[in-house]
């Protein structure tokens, strides 16, 4: 799937939404996750949906550390408000994620008949 310039801009201003419905509580992280969009190839959308699934992971440290809440809040308004103008995150954002990517994440599954054959040799090729 190749991505255009308009593509990438409606996709960030998707992602911006979808991170506001989550802090906001209009939806669940979950939700918010599965609704990013697939087979999306721009860098900026990939290191947002790990910060949202690192938003959800750490609940428990959350808790018990504020500051630690403020700073993951803080980081998805960010990412949310730069995606408003489908602006492109900072290089340094990106690249803290990167540890994090696998080729199967599921953000990076296309949609359709192509999407559940990725993922169903995801399954097959232990």
């Amino acid at each position: 799937m190749q991505d255009t310039g308009a593509d990438i801009v409606k996709q960030r201003q998707l992602v911006g939404n979808i991170i506001i419905a989550v802090l906001t509580e209009r939806i669940s992280v979950k939700d918010g996750l599965l609704h990013f969009p697939k087979g999306c190839n721009d860098p900026s959308i990939h290191a947002a949906w790990h910060a949202l699934c690192h938003y959800e992971a750490d609940e428990d440290i959350k808790l018990k550390d504020l500051d630690y809440n403020n700073q993951q809040v803080e980081l998805l308004e960010f990412i949310a408000f730069t995606f408003k103008d489908g602006e492109p995150l900072a290089q340094n954002i990106i690249d803290a994620y990167k540890p994090y990517y696998k080729e199967d994440d599921p953000i990076s599954y296309d949609s359709g008949l192509k999407g559940f054959i990725k993922k169903l040799f995801r399954f097959v090729n232990f």
